[in-house]
């Protein structure tokens, strides 16, 4: 048994306060980190800045949302010189089973551009559903009037009979590669854009998030060109903490570092016993023992349990994301490597289909590609629901309007903006 001191019992009351305090500090700090054991979806998942940069869109909608036309609001549509193109941005639209977000995904990306930016960049829709009138937005007066180009099936070399089959059967993963490829196959032999940013339908997008792209594009290319990355296939602008946290197959590293930590604690003990002679009766075995066998595990385990996103935090700018980034809302590749790309996801179609993100990530690990992502992200994931989810129905559920398809939602995007 075990006989402490007045002074190590002081010491380990002190130490049991602290702890508790710390443990009221994460269980706030934490409540936005998805892979924290604090985390608090209602928090996590409230949405803050993506509600006025939806309420801006709708607004910025109104003007061009009429059968008529506005002499101040003349329609876009094929007025973006496909030579005169910085960047196409392809958006691939169905119909989804809730509601329809493809008005303001186009919307938040053109809402604060200049008369000057707005004219760099082509917006190309795809209505990828073989009768696109059933489509709500089809017919809509503000698509002619906002987008640059409205796809269909009918303007493509594909077989009918098959995106059938693939609609009847309701196979999302290979029909999704079908309709990437299309879109992105329209914006590299339409334009000669030297960008080509491919959106998801239901996303919205940060006011800056022109300008913001563009410069750190123009870096990522400056550290191409002095060799400090590998050749790159996209930069990510949106991605979500949830797969960022403390990942398994690194348990190796946690334990390597919890063990050196601890070991580092004993032996400071020791020499602190020896070197400082009052503390000889504080620091004897058993205490040091305490020490390290009892308070460090416990700060170690709380270290883990605030959460990577909470403790490693990302620090604003762009950074590498070879793996854990999800996913593939929002994608700005380079042209000189597109090629390769529609001629891979060409090819994925006809094997063992995979979800579009994990396809394009398959491609760039064959080829030694970098992928990049700019933080924080610079769109949001507004959608209602996500077919990854595995769910046999989707219901809106919860307190809040936005739920970003029940977990592929951007924690920082809400808190990195001014509203």
């Amino acid at each position: 048994m075990i006989f402490f001191t007045r002074k190590q019992k002081l010491f380990l009351v002190g130490f049991a306060v602290f702890y508790l305090f710390l443990l009221i500090v994460y269980k706030f700090r934490s409540a936005r980190d998805p892979g924290s054991f604090f985390f608090d979806p209602e928090e996590g998942y409230r949405p803050e800045y993506s509600l006025k940069r939806l309420d801006e869109s709708l607004e910025y909608l109104q003007p061009y949302n009429q059968s008529f036309n506005d002499p101040t609001h003349p329609a876009r549509n094929f007025t973006t010189s496909a030579d005169d193109a910085t960047i196409c941005v392809g958006v691939v639209t169905v119909k989804r089973p809730l509601e329809q977000k493809i008005s303001t995904t186009v919307a938040s990306i053109l809402d604060n551009l200049s008369e000057k930016e707005r004219d760099t960049i082509t917006v190309h829709v795809l209505f990828a559903l073989t009768s696109p009138t059933e489509h709500p937005d089809y017919n809509q007066p503000w698509l002619p009037n906002v987008v640059d180009r409205v796809l269909t099936y009918d303007q493509f070399d594909v077989k009918f009979s098959t995106l059938r089959r693939l609609e009847e059967k309701k196979d999302v993963k290979h029909k999704s590669l079908i309709d990437y490829h299309l879109s992105l196959k329209s914006c590299y032999e339409d334009t000669q854009a030297p960008w080509i940013m491919m959106l998801e339908d239901d996303v919205v997008a940060q006011r800056n998030w022109y300008n913001h792209t563009m410069q750190s594009v123009k870096t990522i290319q400056s550290w191409r060109e002095r060799g400090l990355i590998k050749n790159w296939l996209y930069v990510r602008l949106f991605y979500t903490e949830k797969f960022l946290g403390w990942n398994s197959e690194n348990w190796l590293l946690y334990t390597a570092c919890s063990v050196g930590i601890i070991a580092t604690v004993a032996v400071i003990c020791i020499q602190t016993r020896r070197s400082i002679r009052p503390l000889q009766g504080i620091l004897n075995n058993s205490f040091i023992g305490v020490v390290c066998f009892g308070c460090i595990p416990l700060l170690i385990i709380l270290y883990f349990l605030a959460g990577r996103v909470t403790m490693l935090p990302l620090k604003p700018g762009i950074h590498l994301m070879n793996s854990h980034g999800c996913c593939s809302q929002a994608l700005m590749f380079p042209r000189e490597n597109v090629p390769a790309l529609i001629d891979y996801l060409g090819q994925a179609r006809y094997a063992r289909p995979l979800a579009v993100d994990s396809a394009i990530e398959r491609m760039a690990d064959a080829n030694g590609l970098d992928r990049l992502a700019i933080v924080p992200s610079q769109m949001q994931h507004v959608g209602a629901a996500s077919y990854k989810e595995n769910r046999k129905q989707y219901q809106l559920k919860g307190p809040h309007p936005v739920q970003g398809a029940h977990g592929v939602w951007s924690m920082g995007f809400e808190k990195a903006y001014e509203l």
